[in-house]
């Protein structure tokens, strides 16, 4: 069970946003220097980890959440809204700098996805988060390999293993249905795939 527990908080979604920029930048051309990609790795580092970690913290002092995994369908709508607007700001900061618009497109994903989670936890509907967070990240590199005309099929097989070991994890540790994960991580997949297809493919 301690293995389950570990793959839940390793991958919790807090910590998605910034394992997929780095990829991004791992994996596909940029045209910017090495001090700039550093720079905002750690200002996305910062923002979608630091900052919503210290406000889940902070929920938790003041009792208004379990835990970090948030077991509970209402107590999910604060940190939700509240990443919902980090990631908002993330996405008007990016296109302002109007030099990485593949990332920019990225964060616009990420914020539809926590658009739609907020809508189903509103719903009464405990959408994996884990689930939904890790199928946008291979959202984003299936509509990248076929922007860059990439072939990705190693990377993409492992991600989908990962993502297997992950909902593996959730189902295990029975905090989800199968459906809520499912589902999840098939929204997930499907609205960062659409928004690259939207936007630049």
């Amino acid at each position: 069970m301690w293995f389950y527990k570990f793959i839940s908080y390793l991958f919790h979604p807090v910590f998605i946003p910034f394992f997929g920029t780095c990829l991004y930048f791992l994996i596909f051309p940029l045209n910017i220097d090495s001090y700039q990609v550093q720079i905002i790795l750690t200002y996305i580092f910062l923002g979608t980890v630091v900052v919503p970690t210290l406000f889940l913290r902070l929920l938790k002092h003041f009792k208004l959440i379990e835990s970090f995994q948030i077991p509970s369908v209402n107590e999910r709508k604060l940190p939700i809204l509240f990443f919902l607007l980090i990631s908002f700001l993330a996405t008007k900061i990016l296109s302002s700098y109007r030099i990485l618009p593949d990332l920019t497109i990225m964060f616009i994903g990420i914020t539809f996805i926590s658009l739609i989670a907020y809508f189903f936890i509103s719903l009464k509907f405990k959408i994996s988060l884990h689930a939904i967070s890790i199928g946008g990240v291979i959202g984003v590199i299936l509509a990248l390999s076929k922007l860059y005309r990439m072939n990705l099929i190693f990377l993409i097989s492992i991600l989908f293993l990962i993502a297997g070991i992950i909902i593996s994890s959730r189902l295990k540790l029975r905090v989800h249905s199968n459906l809520e994960v499912y589902l999840g991580f098939v929204l997930g997949i499907t609205i960062q795939y659409g928004i690259f297809y939207y936007y630049s493919i």
